[in-house]
């Protein structure tokens, strides 16, 4: 498997650290999910019938999210 190198901002690869430790995958692993391809638009993941009814709790309002944790709408 080819090595690549790339050069972060200490605040973007602390980050990067610990969401890939929050997610509980190494850091090269997460960086490859992350860049690789998303699923098409308008399709659903496999699976994803099987989350129906799982949620417990409630959704916070997007005003209530940090500014950095929104996407924004298209």
């Amino acid at each position: 498997m080819p090595q690549v190198t790339i050069y972060l901002p200490d605040e973007l690869a602390d980050r990067l650290r610990r969401d890939a430790k929050k997610a509980g995958t190494s850091l090269s692993a997460y960086i490859a999910r992350l860049a690789s391809p998303r699923p098409v638009r308008g399709r659903w993941p496999p699976d994803f019938d099987k989350l129906y009814g799982s949620w417990q709790g409630e959704f916070p309002d997007v005003d209530e999210l940090p500014a950095d944790e929104r996407e924004p709408l298209e």
